[in-house]
């Protein structure tokens, strides 16, 4: 099912000031609260739909991305990319979650579990402690995925990590944790969290791959080619006369997965910054100057 238009579900033109777009989020935000519409599914949807497509049009890099590209611009979604980053799945028998440090993904079994006396967890008596550890790995494996060796308990686990897979998600081993504390009793689970390494020129938003580039003033005016670095090595990317400075471009495909397993990617965007120069020598003021002059009589433009 495609997603709506953000400006249709705010009831909104385009051209909206930021003022037009909170106001007509609070209205909507207040029609559809869960607490106004208590077991309402429709209302539920609703909400949720309201509150995405505020996230995305109160920002004004992400709304400039929306207008230019639409959703694909925003990573598929509002505030965290296609669909929720933190939603359990299975991947090769493996399964994912996120831990909220809570009641979840075991949480509340080791917190019952203590009270109790069961020493593993809450799901029986007879289950071992589940454990939990971190692997930490590069910008570039998260889009691809990987596999990595973990060690616990002096016992090596081959651990394999899906492409896509975000910054403090888990992964669920079951049966990897701690050992029965009685005969017959199964292990617990492992929980290992990812990590993701900052890239020194990347950053990633949802499916989004997002960069920036700086041309000259000269470039600028007159278009150029130039070498953008991406996940899938450089590319060359050209950049038509009468680029403005804050422009964005997309490179289709070479995003991060749309959701954690899957082989669609989304895009990278570039962002284009303008160098002015700080100072220039007598000949080039004379060639702006007489440049200017020209624009002014209508030559050019």
């Amino acid at each position: 099912m495609s997603k709506r238009d953000y400006y249709e579900v705010l009831g909104i033109q385009k051209g909206a000031s930021d003022d037009e777009i909170k106001k007509a989020f609070r209205k909507l935000a207040i029609k559809y609260h869960p607490d106004k519409n208590p077991g309402d599914k429709v209302a539920e949807e609703k909400f949720k739909e309201v509150n995405e497509a505020y996230s995305v049009l109160s920002d004004k890099t992400k709304r400039q991305r929306y207008d230019q590209f639409g959703h694909a611009g925003v990573g598929g979604a509002g505030a965290g990319g296609a669909g929720n980053p933190f939603e359990g799945f299975n991947f090769n028998g493996q399964s994912f979650n996120f831990d909220f440090g809570g009641a979840g993904a075991g949480g509340l079994d080791d917190i019952l579990g203590a009270m109790f006396g069961f020493g593993g967890g809450f799901r029986g008596a007879r289950r071992g402690r589940d454990y939990r550890t971190t692997a930490t790995i590069d910008f570039e494996e998260a889009i691809f995925g990987t596999t990595k060796n973990i060690s616990v308990d002096g016992e090596s686990i081959k651990l394999k990590i899906p492409a896509g897979i975000y910054d403090g998600q888990q992964i669920r081993l079951a049966g990897k944790g701690g050992p029965a504390p009685q005969e017959g009793g199964q292990r617990g689970d492992l929980y290992v969290e990812i990590r993701v390494r900052a890239h020194k020129t990347l950053t990633r938003e949802g499916n989004l791959i997002l960069s920036e580039a700086t041309i000259s003033m000269v470039d600028a005016v007159l278009g150029t080619e130039i070498e953008v670095m991406t996940v899938d090595g450089k590319i060359t990317m050209r950049v038509p006369a009468g680029t403005q400075p804050g422009t964005n471009f997309k490179l289709s495909g070479h995003g991060a997965p749309i959701q954690p397993g899957s082989s669609e990617r989304g895009p990278h965007i570039v962002t284009i910054n303008v160098e002015i120069p700080k100072s220039i020598n007598k000949k080039q003021k004379e060639l702006i100057q007489e440049f200017d002059k020209a624009r002014k009589r209508g030559i050019f433009g």
